[in-house]
């Protein structure tokens, strides 16, 4: 249950950061651009209805298995992230054994 919320909750993030960072890039909108125009194609191709079921549900599930991976990946940013400012010694500056320190007090 906590792991299902915290992609949940990681799923939102990533959402809201594809639409701050990514959504008006050139290069997005261009691959956006190329996979419309492949959509135009299969749209034209005159598939029988179970061949195009069949097709669709192999799109659907390789864009389930990648929002996914989208979601693990940015939580695995998220982590390495943290990973770092530790590392860096930047946590330490303000969390010491779940305690948190006042910033410029003096103590360790």
């Amino acid at each position: 249950m906590m792991e299902e919320t915290l992609l949940q909750l990681a799923t939102k993030l990533r959402e809201k950061a594809f639409y701050r960072y990514v959504m008006d890039r050139p290069a997005y909108q261009e691959l956006l651009q190329a996979a419309c125009e492949a959509e135009k194609g299969y749209y034209d191709m005159g598939l029988t209805k179970e061949q195009r079921e069949q097709i669709d549900r192999l799109l659907e599930g390789r864009e389930e298995a990648g929002e996914y991976e989208l979601t693990l990946t940015y939580v695995a940013g998220l982590l390495d992230g943290v990973a770092a400012l530790r590392e860096l010694g930047f946590l330490d500056m303000f969390v010491t054994t779940g305690k948190t320190k006042e910033a410029g007090d003096g103590r360790s």
